[in-house]
């Protein structure tokens, strides 16, 4: 089994454990006191401080500046891709097929796990945001996933695209009737029905998406980046219209003009194992 070194799994709790749904809560927005830098309860805020390379938020030694930089920077995918990638060279052909965990059941930290969307308006212009798992499980038998499911809180449901009052009003937007109506469905799940070697050394996976109540045949791309402890990710597209997300659809509405939003969403999970919950076969 491959171990990750004791420095890249405290790095990544600590980079990843502000991803869970209690951190930027939108109805606790960001005081000025704590963007102008002043002291908050006593404890000043420090600037942060861009690291040359994301793998360098798993060493030891960094300041506080730096800290609060790769803390910060889960907003950006590429940063969360290039950060999966740390420790494990490139995944790509066997290498990948060889990460994958051995027969058994995993489940994983819910609060160390990121779920990030993404989605775009007219003239490309993009929204992004994070929703918190509720939990998250699959089996492998004979390296392959056989099942599975991905449990996420709607009501959590986050945009890290703005700040402040706009990032407030999207989340608000989002949670409401017309976009997932989280009062009348508070969670969305993608449950795993299959699994087979992709072009890549990926696992391409087939399932069942299900929003607003609604369930849908779907189809995911999965990673493993480690066996031991799991480190994984999962890509993945929907088109809301499927869903009943009418806002700003042109599937539902005529001439928008630059209220227009596209019905392809993009999501991005990146999976840390709660490895106490581990059961082998």
């Amino acid at each position: 089994m491959q171990v990750f070194p004791t420095a890249i799994l405290l790095g990544l709790a600590f980079f990843l454990g502000g991803c869970s749904g209690t951190e930027g809560n939108l109805e606790d927005p960001v005081t000025p006191a704590k963007e102008s830098g002043e002291n908050v309860a006593g404890v000043e805020e420090v600037a942060a401080i861009a690291v040359e390379d994301p793998c360098d938020c798993f060493s030891e030694g960094l300041s506080r500046g730096e800290m609060r930089f790769c803390r910060e920077s889960k907003r950006d995918v590429s940063f969360l891709e290039a950060l999966r990638r740390c420790g494990t060279g490139e995944v790509t052909g066997v290498s990948a097929i060889m990460n994958i965990p051995g027969d058994g059941q995993y489940t994983m930290n819910t609060e160390q796990s990121v779920l990030q969307w993404r989605g775009t308006k007219a003239g490309g212009m993009a929204e992004a945001g994070t929703v918190p798992f509720r939990s998250c499980i699959f089996t492998i038998e004979e390296g392959r996933v056989v099942a599975g499911e991905v449990l996420v809180e709607m009501s959590g449901i986050q945009a890290t695209s703005v700040e402040g009052l706009a990032a407030r009003n999207l989340g608000q937007h989002l949670r409401g009737e017309d976009f997932f109506d989280v009062a009348q469905f508070p969670t969305a799940a993608f449950s795993m029905e299959s699994g087979k070697v992709g072009s890549r050394g990926s696992l391409e996976i087939e399932g069942k998406l299900n929003i607003k109540g609604i369930s849908k045949p779907a189809s995911a791309t999965l990673y493993f980046g480690s066996s031991d402890p799991v480190v994984a990710s999962i890509d993945m597209t929907f088109n809301r219209a499927d869903f009943d997300v009418r806002y700003g659809s042109g599937s539902f509405f005529d001439n928008l003009g630059d209220d227009l939003i596209s019905d392809e969403v993009s999501l991005k999970m990146v999976l840390v194992e709660d490895v106490a919950k581990r059961k082998l076969n």
